[in-house]
């Protein structure tokens, strides 16, 4: 690594700057000056000293900060070198906060599930209009016994698999490397190559990929049309990894259950598209791996990752540019 000692450049937004996070940076910046903006339209006068960037990103001006050596995410997926192709042969590290967002994103996945198995969405409508709406129990569901299919087996797959394993579901997870010697436990891994093969076999498809070349519309016509009519697909993982249209067109002729999305191919999600009005989806607006203490956990990700890159030690977290991840 050279020797350039340059800015170090947060861009968030202001109700998600942490707490003296300046002071700290500064206290374990070995001397770089450091600067905050919760306005990404202000960061013009900033490009031309950066060093180091911390954030959400703003990737299309990457190419304009000429000493940029070291990108860290305040998220887990790093989508702009999908957006921006050319970035990733330049030669700044990226690093992600991968790792603290398991806990979370499983509640959020099972409380989407237990919403459309015991039918808040509708109940909670009624209650809005001073209805007691009664429920046969022919419109109810339960997850014991059922069949859960992880597409994506790190640590948030890890957690979801966890929970599903305490409802007595049965946990087929999905990876791209299966390990030769089996990992303890009640899942069953497998190659994601093998996708199209399990989706007959899930009652839940629990979509937690990344957005990659490889992951782009990874669900399409094809794989919906391999899963059983009553299964349930759930994504929160990156909305381009499905063919969103392909999804619409199961959804409005019964081709499978119910989509439960916290993600869409465009956010925020259009007003004039189909979702909105399809009784068989439940749409969260991109907020599953929101944490009360996210701040903070980025923060001490942050903070370790700084010290290691100016002692030159390996980063933590570190993101393959080409892979996406």
């Amino acid at each position: 690594m050279d020797q350039y000692k340059g800015t170090i450049l947060v861009t968030l937004p202001a109700d998600r700057v942490p707490p003296d996070i300046e002071k700290q940076l500064q206290q374990a910046g070995d001397g770089r000056d450091v600067r905050i903006r919760t306005d990404t339209t202000t960061l013009e006068p900033d490009l031309n000293t950066v060093e180091i960037l911390m954030g959400f990103v703003p990737w299309h001006l990457l190419p304009r900060m000429p000493h940029l050596r070291w990108v860290q995410l305040w998220s887990a997926g790093a989508d702009g070198l999908q957006q921006y192709p050319e970035l990733k042969d330049r030669p700044f590290k990226v690093t992600s906060t991968s790792g603290i967002h398991g806990q979370q994103l499983a509640e959020h996945i099972f409380g989407l599930l237990l919403a459309w198995n015991r039918r808040f969405p509708a109940i909670f409508a009624a209650q809005s209009q001073h209805e007691w709406r009664y429920v046969t129990a022919e419109e109810t569901a339960v997850l014991m016994g059922k069949t859960m299919l992880i597409l994506g087996y790190g640590v948030i797959g890890k957690k979801t698999a966890q929970v599903a394993l305490a409802f007595g579901m049965r946990v087929i997870a999905l990876r791209r490397s299966v390990p030769e010697v089996p990992e303890p436990g009640d899942v069953r891994i497998e190659s994601i190559r093998n996708l199209r093969a399990l989706l007959p076999e899930a009652d839940v498809v629990v979509n937690i990929l990344p957005y990659t070349q490889e992951t782009a519309h990874i669900i399409g016509a094809a794989e919906l049309g391999a899963m059983k009519r009553t299964s349930l697909y759930v994504n929160v993982g990156r909305g381009p990894t499905t063919d969103e249209k392909a999804l619409i067109e199961a959804l409005q002729t019964k081709r499978i259950a119910a989509a439960l999305l916290d993600v869409t191919e465009i956010e925020p999600l259009p007003r004039d598209s189909p979702l909105w009005d399809l009784d068989n989806v439940i749409l969260t607006s991109h907020y599953a791996g929101l944490h009360p203490d996210y701040s903070a956990l980025a923060m001490e990700i942050a903070l370790d990752n700084l010290g290691r890159y100016i002692r030159g030690e390996p980063l933590r977290n570190l993101v393959d540019k080409h892979q996406g991840y």
